[in-house]
């Protein structure tokens, strides 16, 4: 089983915006920052208990299933990036 939960928002940081997530996978659970920016940048970052678990994994960007993960996080955890924009980056 997996699953992705918004835990929440950090907010601006640099030119993008940062979230706290949740993974559940395989009935443990994992914390991950979620940072994007409109530029379509991205750097996710989990908590060292997944390397433990996912030995041959040495990196996220590393891990087989990221693209997966990353849509199922952008289309179905959290609101349209468009959203997410708006109500934290500053423009003028």
């Amino acid at each position: 089983m997996v699953s992705v939960s918004l835990i929440d928002y950090i907010g601006q940081m640099e030119d993008g915006v940062a979230v706290i997530l949740s993974l559940l996978l395989e009935d443990i659970t994992y914390e991950m920052v979620y940072w994007f920016n409109p530029s379509d940048d991205f750097r996710i970052i989990i908590e060292d208990k997944f390397y433990e678990h996912y030995p041959d994994v040495k990196n996220l960007n590393e891990y087989k299933y990221l693209v997966h993960l990353l849509y199922h996080i952008d289309t179905e955890v959290l609101p349209s990036r468009d959203e997410i924009f708006k109500e934290f980056l500053w423009t003028e």
